[in-house]
């Protein structure tokens, strides 16, 4: 009984809600449907296929740790490998055995020994690439050592690694150490010799180089480190992360592939780890890496937030959408229903016509048929009347602009083409060779956009533009074009150069009583690429050099050298503030413009951009 009439009550409130909800103006419910059946649904749906992306990424992640990392634990392996094969080269070596027991009287003949006894040299060029040094602590107290025989000391005999390698007998021992006379330490495969009698010759030290290590952690997006026994071998200079941080988290020897989430204050990492045990031993590397949760899902986070922008600035606009057009529908709806009552209280007077071509338009309409059927009639005719002379003006303005658009780039250089074949016809050299670089020049500049051209192309065009301004001039004008070399194919903003070499002529040496010269020059300057400019024209007064200087900043298209501005302007918003144009002149004497480009490492290329 109870039940019941809690579900009665229930029900009440559903209808008493849907009651409310149904009371409301039109333009609100619309709103209303708007955000709780579209907006809402939309946004959960990419919430949920954002949250699907981050998990795909952080397992894509883990898997290319763990392979990223068994292939560098694969390279460490050979390179233990070959060093392991190594010392075994030098096993029962009798040269070697006659060294370590000779007792020398005579430094000359222990000099002959050491030249003579070359499997240091000769496996050393061999495996160049892995192996850094080798050499040999002998007990023999009558020779003199060097950097490949070390004559064993009692202080020598007293370190750790010493008394440990002779303890295993003959077994690997691997210890990071100083490499003799090279100033850094290295890996190095520690090794008891002895002769077939079980005598000991000394201890064989073979180091690997140690750019090998670091070629495996240089590049990687993450902190990566190389510990020998539990204590750090390499490091990733660059990381993020101490080494000392992580001590206490590395996975014991026999892990062998281990991966896990790690919190490192309140950063969380992905730390993978690799175990290789070394060859004859009982020592063992590990390669660790530490991956931050946040770097994994860097990309989906900007994503994301480039997501709920673009969300908002959409709801934005559909809420701005919905409310106009509910407040146009709500008013057609009230119009219509003021005209019915008026229509219902005997007044025939309709209004303008609400339009549109939806149901309440076409009810109004039903209504003005009534009772207005001739005069509607006349409006329809006058209608039909304005609605085809609109069609015949837009018909013939298609037909004309059809027409213009005939008159297109590729008319004018198949026109220009025409020419230049009637002149090589008529044996006009000059003049084909003037049309054809006034071709390039003209569909250069028309194709000239947003993409970027090559230094080369570039040169080329202004060499092309020269050219026909010593046609004009004569012998008066005279240019040199240099670019340094590997600079040719680095891809700059177009129509650099051109805008800067026109204004020498036109305001330079135009007026110049004698030849002109204008010196073009591409070469590098510390980290920049400069573009120079020079000719020993008219130059500029202080005055006007000041005004020009000041105006390279402005936008307001008034005054000369609008040219100089707009390239200035387009080098900033391309490359950044620290770019643009520089201009130095002296009255009567020369005027010189810089263009000061980022490096060529910088700048994008189109085959290869090196200095």
């Amino acid at each position: 009984m109870a039940n019941g009439r809690e579900e009665c009550r229930v029900i009440q409130k559903i209808k008493a809600l849907w009651n409310r909800l149904t009371g409301i103006k039109l333009r609100y419910r619309m709103l209303f449907v708007y955000i709780v059946g579209g907006a809402l649904p939309i946004l959960v749906i990419a919430l949920y296929l954002i949250q699907g992306t981050s998990k795909i990424l952080i397992r894509q992640s883990e898997h290319a740790e763990v392979t990223e990392l068994a292939a560098a634990a694969q390279q460490v392996r050979e390179m233990a490998d070959t060093v392991s094969t190594v010392t075994k080269y030098f096993y029962f070596d009798p040269m070697l055995e006659e060294i370590s027991q000779k007792q020398y009287q005579n430094y000359q003949d222990m000099v002959s020994d050491y030249r003579n006894f070359t499997s240091f040299l000769d496996y050393g060029r061999y495996y160049n690439n892995t192996i850094a040094w080798m050499n040999i602590y002998l007990d023999n107290q009558t020779i003199v050592g060097n950097s490949r025989f070390i004559r064993v000391t009692q202080e020598m005999e007293r370190e750790a690694w010493y008394q440990a390698a002779k303890k295993r007998n003959g077994g690997a021992l691997w210890r990071r150490l100083p490499v003799p006379s090279a100033g850094y330490s290295a890996l190095s495969m520690l090794r008891m010799l002895k002769t077939k009698k079980g005598e000991d010759v000394g201890i064989l030290a073979v180091y690997i180089r140690p750019e090998r290590f670091q070629t495996l952690l240089r590049g990687r997006d993450c902190d990566t480190y190389v510990w020998l026994n539990g204590g750090i071998l390499e490091a990733d200079l660059g990381g993020t992360v101490e080494p000392d941080r992580i001590v206490g988290l590395l996975p014991d020897k026999d892990s062998g592939q281990y991966q896990q989430n790690v919190f490192l204050g309140k950063e969380e990492y992905l730390m993978t780890c690799e175990t290789v045990s070394l060859p004859e031993s009982q020592d063992y590397l590990q390669i660790v890496s530490l991956l931050a949760y946040r770097d994994i899902l860097r990309d989906v986070t900007g994503q994301l937030g480039k997501s709920i922008l673009f969300f908002l600035g959409s709801a934005a606009l559909s809420v701005t959408i919905i409310l106009l057009f509910s407040r146009s529908f709500g008013d057609r709806v009230e119009r219509f229903r003021a005209q019915m009552q008026k229509a219902a209280e005997g007044s025939f007077a309709l209004e303008k016509k609400l339009g549109g071509s939806d149901e309440i338009s076409e009810l109004y309409d039903y209504l003005g048929t009534m009772i207005y059927q001739i005069q509607r009639l006349l409006a329809e005719v006058y209608q039909e009347k304005l609605h085809a002379e609109r069609l015949t003006i837009q018909q013939k303005d298609a037909e004309f602009k059809m027409l213009a658009s005939q008159i297109n780039p590729h008319f004018l250089y198949n026109t220009l083409e025409t020419i230049r074949m009637r002149a090589r016809r008529s044996r006009q050299a000059d003049i084909e060779e003037l049309v054809k670089m006034l071709a390039k020049i003209m569909r250069s500049t028309l194709q000239a956009g947003g993409n970027e051209v090559t230094v080369a192309a570039e040169t080329e065009l202004v060499e092309y533009y020269l050219k026909i301004q010593q046609y004009r001039f004569g012998e008066r004008i005279r240019y040199r074009i240099y670019v340094e070399e590997g600079l040719k194919e680095c891809l700059i903003l177009p129509l650099l150069m051109q805008p800067i070499v026109e204004n020498a002529i036109i305001h330079g040496l135009e007026g110049k009583e004698g030849i002109g010269v204008i010196d073009i020059k591409v070469y590098t300057a510390g980290e920049n690429v400069v573009i120079a400019i020079a000719d020993d024209g008219l130059g500029i007064a202080r005055g006007q050099l000041e005004k020009m200087r000041d105006g390279l900043n402005s936008y307001q298209e008034n005054g000369r050298h609008i040219g100089v501005r707009n390239v200035h302007q387009r080098v900033r918003l391309k490359y950044g503030e620290a770019y643009g144009v520089t201009i130095d002149s002296v009255r009567g004497a020369y005027t010189r413009v810089e263009i000061c480009l980022p490096g060529a490492g910088k700048l994008g290329e189109a085959k290869q951009c090196t200095k």
